[in-house]
């Protein structure tokens, strides 16, 4: 007898098709929904992020996403680089005066430009440069906003990128030097608290609080510059390269972290270089009616003249009447001249 005959047939039943494709819709319509979600979750945190940056509304509004999280980290190593520093806390409102004490204070003392809510511009206009920081893996740390006056460069597109990508390849030995990653004197051995400065090798000295070690550092870099000889502006591809003198300390506190403190300053154009002028030699500048619109003071010496007496005088009035034409040849060629000095003879 077979047993299987016995047995009732179960057949498990297939879902709908419309079914299994309804679901499969609902699937996605969730799936999408999250990441709609997620998406605009991400763009608050952005926006959020990008508004606590300490750039202007406009500056925040150009960038993307990317650019937010680099600038937000440059930022964060900022203040990092600022605790090398502890004696300087710049959140400190001890250290401000009060409303009563600012006042009688001003009216005591004459306005210090250098104390002032503007000094910052004053000394950046001062420095004939810019202010360079870079971390010990070459990150640009900070750069001041005028390095785009020297490079075409804004400081938002340098901050919290590598320097590598800026300098000349033949030139990166050289600033891995500058930045200790091949010195074993800095970079392996970690200044010790409560050294004395004559612990602190040939290369830098311990500052007077005992945390930090600083070293002299004078490099020539070739960094990529933008500006044309036109003035105008190219794309960071079809950039040139630029020779820049930074000047500076490497500083690196007792935990090991280091940091290079710089100014960039250009070199200047041969064309441009001013020679030393020898003791029996003055300079004028004239309008093109050649007058005179600066005088040196080696005029008084020389010929007896005032700077004061002859500005606004013409060239003509001074020299001798018979070297007219011999002077209109110097004009060319660029030879001296005869001039009357102030006593006649």
């Amino acid at each position: 007898m077979d047993k299987t005959k016995d047995k009732p047939n179960i057949i498990a039943s297939a879902p709908k098709p419309k079914e299994k494709r309804r679901s499969n819709e609902k699937r996605k319509e969730k799936s999408r929904d999250a990441a709609r979600c997620r998406r605009s979750r991400e763009t608050e945190i952005f926006t959020e992020l990008g508004q606590v940056l300490p750039l202007q509304r406009e500056e925040v509004e150009q960038l993307d996403k990317a650019s937010i999280m680099r600038l937000s980290i440059a930022y964060l190593k900022i203040r990092d680089m600022l605790n090398l520093f502890p004696n300087v806390n710049i959140h400190d409102q001890t250290l401000l005066p009060s409303e009563d004490d600012r006042n009688e204070e001003f009216e005591r003392k004459p306005f210090d430009l250098l104390n002032g809510p503007e000094s910052y511009k004053y000394l950046a206009s001062a420095l004939d440069g810019f202010l360079l920081i870079l971390s010990g893996e070459g990150d640009v740390t900070y750069v001041s906003e005028s390095i785009s006056d020297y490079l075409g460069i804004s400081q938002i597109d340098l901050l919290g990128q590598q320097i590598w990508e800026y300098t000349h390849q033949c030139d990166h030995d050289e600033l891995k030097e500058a930045l200790n990653i091949r010195r074993s004197n800095l970079g392996d051995e970690k200044p010790k608290e409560g050294a004395s400065n004559g612990n602190a090798g040939i290369n830098g000295a311990i500052d007077n609080n005992n945390t930090l070690t600083t070293a002299h550092r004078d490099i020539f870099l070739r960094l990529k510059c933008t500006l044309t000889s036109r003035g105008r502006s190219v794309n960071i591809k079809s950039a040139s390269y630029k020779v820049i003198h930074v000047t500076g300390h490497m500083v690196m506190n007792t935990s090991g972290d280091r940091t290079l403190i710089g100014i960039g300053r250009p070199l200047p154009h041969p064309s441009n270089i001013e020679i030393p002028l020898g003791s029996a030699t003055f300079l004028t500048k004239h309008s093109l009616d050649m007058k005179f619109t600066y005088v040196d003071d080696k005029m008084l010496s020389l010929l007896g003249y005032q700077p004061e007496d002859l500005l606004g005088k013409s060239l003509y009035d001074c020299h001798h009447g018979a070297d007219s034409e011999s002077l209109m040849t110097t004009f060319k060629s660029g030879e001296y001249h005869k001039w009357m000095r102030e006593d006649n003879l």
